[in-house]
């Protein structure tokens, strides 16, 4: 789950064709990013978007890909503000929950759709979170191991579910991605050079 801290305030001193297309703009980057990574939009409620990894295609790194996902969509938000800054815009302000774990996926009223208490908690995580930051659960926490960078938040109380273990995600360290980014550079420089290049 994501949405944007302060919204309401937003709403207030917005005028309404600004707010809808400004927040289509971000709704639509997001769309794009959650394709980049395999990730399954399921809907927009208000100025929240929710999203899931893992289904309908079952990949190993669901929780990887959802948390890269969630990096991303930070940092495009960044990007928006700093043009909104240039324009004296309002700043618009993120934050992410993300649990993993078993749920019930379907179509509801021909739209796909999820439930259980993974999606509960996810909300109750991003409802919790902060401003800018990735809140996820301990068990996200173990499936990305040494792939990701956490730093402890403690035992928080999310509501209803009681107290809970729970991490902000600060980066990730993946060797291959590394390379993988050097030989896309690599490629490139070859390309504009004409030189063939064979990784």
């Amino acid at each position: 789950f994501a949405d944007f801290v302060g919204f309401t305030k937003l709403v207030e001193i917005m005028e309404p064709g600004d707010l809808i297309e400004t927040l289509n703009t971000f709704f639509k980057g997001f769309d794009k990013l959650s394709k980049k990574h395999g990730v399954t939009k399921i809907k927009t409620i208000g100025d929240c978007y929710m999203c899931v990894s893992g289904i309908p295609t079952q990949q190993k790194d669901h929780a990887f890909e959802i948390c890269s996902l969630a990096k991303d969509m930070l940092q495009f938000v960044d990007g928006i503000n700093i043009q909104h800054s240039v324009l004296d815009k309002p700043e618009w302000n993120l934050r992410i929950g993300i649990h993993s774990g078993p749920l019930i996926a379907g179509f509801s009223s021909e739209f796909f759709d999820v439930w259980g208490d993974t999606v509960n908690i996810a909300a109750r995580l991003e409802s919790s979170g902060e401003k800018g930051k990735i809140h996820i659960s301990e068990k996200t926490s173990n499936y990305l191991g040494e792939k990701g960078i956490v730093t402890p938040r403690g035992e928080i109380n999310l509501k209803n579910k009681g107290s809970w273990k729970t991490f902000f995600l600060e980066k990730f360290i993946r060797k291959h991605y590394i390379f993988s980014s050097k030989r896309s550079v690599i490629r490139k420089l070859c390309l504009r050079s004409h030189i063939k290049y064979h990784p």
